[in-house]
Parts: C-alpha cells; sequence; structure tokens
C-alpha cells in the first residue's frame, strides 16, 4: 500500500479483513494531504464485490473525512493501482483529484429516461461542452445499457468511456454529489467532464481476428444459424481448424483438429461442444469503418453441431459481420503494448511532453483471471506493462463486466482515461 502523487491528484489502494480496515487504511494514507491549500473535490472509488454491501458505508466514510463531496466509481471482482491489483479479495482502490470547479458535473444512476441525469446535466451543459463522460452501469438492469448510453450521447455529446460493474453480489454504482446520488444499482451513472479538464483515452482489444469476416445469411434473435450461406458451426470449425493447422505449421488438407490441438500434454478436448475453447475463443463484432482494427468480443455461450447453430449474448441479423478471434496472455499483453506506445506518441505529438497526472483503467475481469493477475508484480503483468509505460502515477480502477468506450459495449478489452 504506497501513496502515489502528483500535482492535483492522489491514488492509494488497500486490502484487509472487512471494510472498516479497508477504510481506515485509505483514510490514514491521505491524511498528510489534508492540510493542502487548494483541497480535492473529486474522488473515484472502486471497490471489490466482498465489500459490496459495504460500498455505501465506505463511501460516507470516506466523504466525511476528506470533505470530498462528489465521487464516482463502481464495484468489480477485482481493483487495480498503480502497479498491482487485488483480485477475488475485499479491497478498494481510489484516486482523488483537483479539478477547475464548474469542470465537472456528477449524474446520478439512470435508466432509459435519463431521469435524474438530466435534471443533473442539462443545467450545467447549458454553460459547459461535455468533452468527456466516465460512465458506470449495472449490466443486469432491465433496460439495455446500450441503450441508456445512447441517451447519454444524445444528451450530452460527450466520448463516453467507463465500464460495467462486475459482482457476484450487487452491481453498485457509486455517483455522488454531497450525498445526493450516493450508490445505486439497475442503471448507469458517472461524470461528465468540460474541455477545461484535459484528458487523453484509449482502447486495447484482448484479442486477435482469426480467418475471415463472414456475413450472417441466417439468424434469429441470439441463435446464429448461418454464415456466408453455410451452417455457422461448420464455418466456426473450419476457421478454427486453420487457425491450429497455421499455428503448428501442417498442411491444411487430411488433418486430425483435436490431436494437433492436443499436443505436448494438453488436456483432452471436451466431448461436450458448449466448452470446447471456452474462455479462449469468441465471436466479434466488426465496428462499422473500422475493417478488423475495431470490434465488439462477445462470448459464445453455445453450439450445436447437428443443426449448425450457435448461440450469442446478442441478436445478430442478415447481414451483419461478424469474424471469430482468440485470445491469450501473449495477445493480452502485445495489444495492450501497443496501446500505451500509441497513446505516448499521440500526448507527445499533442502536447510536447509526456507528463500525465493521473489515470483510471478499467480492464475486462476476464483478463484478471488469467495469468496476467498472478503476474501483476513481474514485467508480465497487465498492470506492471501499464506502469512501465506511464510512470508511478496516480492511479485506480477496476476489472468490469463489459468496458465502456465511444459509448459502445466491448468484452477482453481495457479502457485508458489519462488526466494531463
Amino acid at each position: 500500500m504506497t501513496l502515489v502523487t502528483s500535482p492535483n491528484f492522489a491514488s492509494i489502494a488497500a486490502t484487509g479483513a472487512d471494510w472498516r480496515t479497508v477504510a481506515r487504511q485509505l483514510l490514514a494514507a491521505l491524511e498528510p494531504l489534508r492540510a493542502r491549500a487548494e483541497p480535492f473535490n473529486l474522488g473515484f472509488l472502486y471497490v471489490s464485490d466482498h465489500l459490496a454491501a459495504e460500498t455505501e458505508n465506505i463511501l460516507a466514510v470516506m466523504r466525511a473525512v476528506s470533505g470530498i463531496e462528489c465521487w464516482v466509481g463502481a464495484v468489480g471482482l477485482g481493483v487495480c493501482t498503480s502497479g498491482t491489483a487485488y483480485v477475488d479479495k475485499p479491497a478498494a482502490s481510489l484516486l482523488v483529484g483537483r479539478l477547475a470547479p464548474g469542470s465537472f458535473q456528477i449524474f446520478p444512476v439512470t435508466d432509459l429516461t435519463l431521469a435524474g441525469a438530466r435534471d443533473a446535466l442539462e443545467p450545467w451543459l447549458d454553460h459547459h461542452e461535455a468533452l468527456l463522460l466516465l460512465a458506470h452501469g449495472d449490466p443486469l438492469a432491465e433496460t439495455d445499457p446500450a441503450l441508456v448510453l445512447a441517451e447519454l450521447e444524445r444528451l450530452t455529446g460527450g466520448f463516453i468511456v467507463g465500464g460495467m460493474s462486475s459482482s457476484r453480489r450487487d452491481h453498485v454504482v457509486i455517483a455522488d454529489q454531497g450525498g445526493a446520488g450516493g450508490v445505486g444499482i439497475g442503471g448507469i451513472g458517472g461524470a461528465a467532464f468540460s474541455s477545461d479538464v484535459a484528458a487523453v483515452t484509449a482502447l486495447t482489444q484482448g484479442c486477435v481476428p482469426f480467418g475471415p469476416v463472414h456475413v450472417v445469411t441466417a439468424a434469429e434473435d441470439n441463435i446464429l444459424m448461418e454464415l456466408d450461406g453455410r451452417p455457422a458451426f461448420d464455418v466456426f470449425a473450419q476457421d478454427l481448424k486453420d487457425m491450429a493447422l497455421a499455428r503448428a505449421g501442417e498442411d491444411m488438407q487430411g488433418a486430425d483438429i483435436r490431436e494437433i490441438l492436443t499436443r505436448d500434454g494438453a488436456d483432452a478436448l471436451p466431448e461436450d461442444p458448449d466448452r470446447i475453447f471456452k474462455g479462449e475463443v469468441h465471436m466479434a463484432i466488426p465496428v462499422a469503418g473500422s475493417d478488423m482494427q475495431d470490434y465488439m468480443v462477445r462470448n459464445i455461450s453455445g453450439v450445436d453441431p447437428e443443426s449448425g447453430c450457435m448461440a450469442l449474448p446478442q441478436a445478430l441479423h442478415p447481414g451483419d459481420h461478424v469474424m471469430f478471434v482468440h485470445r491469450d496472455d501473449e495477445t493480452v499483453r502485445t495489444d495492450l503494448t501497443r496501446m500505451l506506445m500509441d497513446v505516448r506518441e499521440r500526448v507527445l505529438r499533442d502536447h510536447g511532453r509526456f507528463a500525465p497526472q493521473a489515470a483510471i483503467y478499467i480492464s475486462c475481469v476476464a483478463r484478471a483471471m488469467t495469468g496476467m493477475s498472478a503476474e501483476n508484480q513481474d514485467s508480465g503483468g497487465e498492470m506492471a506493462i501499464v506502469r512501465g509505460f506511464l510512470g508511478d502515477i496516480p492511479l485506480a480502477g477496476f476489472y468490469a463486466n463489459g468496458e465502456i468506450s465511444n459509448q459502445r459495449l466491448y468484452g477482453h478489452t481495457g479502457v485508458l482515461i489519462l488526466f494531463l
């Protein structure tokens, strides 16, 4: 537990047996900063789901003792800070900052009607242009979160980033303005930032495509029946076979896919096709106009080789485009490194120097449950890679059940918000 500071920000994370222990550690670390001439006025708080039921208590204590009235955040299966992640244990990660008065506006947890959010945002929007929105949401809300995000974009015109809560308990969202709003479930809440807040964002994919882009030729709701006029499962199996054989450097004709993929002592493939490559191979929907550079990953929730159908967590329609992608620790490292190099070059080009003051990092919970999590103290771990590029700057974040960038809901990605 190390306090990291910059001129206008500070971050700290802590773990402990219960919420009181965690809150006490956070506040003790912040105590030397309470005498600042310009006090902090915004807090970002991420709480692990072990403490989900106590989120409101943690927030109340942090608000009362720190004097900070405005808070945003969420609950996740893990939380992260500079160079370290706390996964599947009681923990909280905190970032506090001093932003120009009036440069941000909290909006409460809201549904598709934007009830409450309009009341908070419209008066602010009369005098400010929303450059960026940081949004957190409940993935199990009755209303599709993507629709709420679209309404927020229409209302504000801002670039929306953030993440959906991941939890085995309540999917809690923090959106608190002076005790109004507080914590909630069932919608999306967060903060809007004006152009007075210098910030950049970036997205890193955790998967890489294999095989070509396919056209959906038959689908009903979330059941995909045909791709390119062929049974969807047959197309999937062929792409998978081609990828495996290419990796093995073998002739594709007459090869035994099951034998190739179970070499080197690997566990035998499950006979149940619903379990084949679960967690490693997914479907992706390319973002229009981006070719294969930007895509939204969706888990394959079931397959039926006899009928050729595949089940997904969202509806597809004839004419849609899809492709298959593969994820492992190496694909995560490679694209994370690319993203961090790109954002560094972008900041240097646009601002003449790279000296970020703070960061929010939101990563997919699936990335936390791989070897990347166990390696966070080594050079190969996700948060260690982030720190290696950004330096020891104040940082807070969490592991999400869906990441938000440019209003879209992604999966298996990482989203970076860098305050300059």
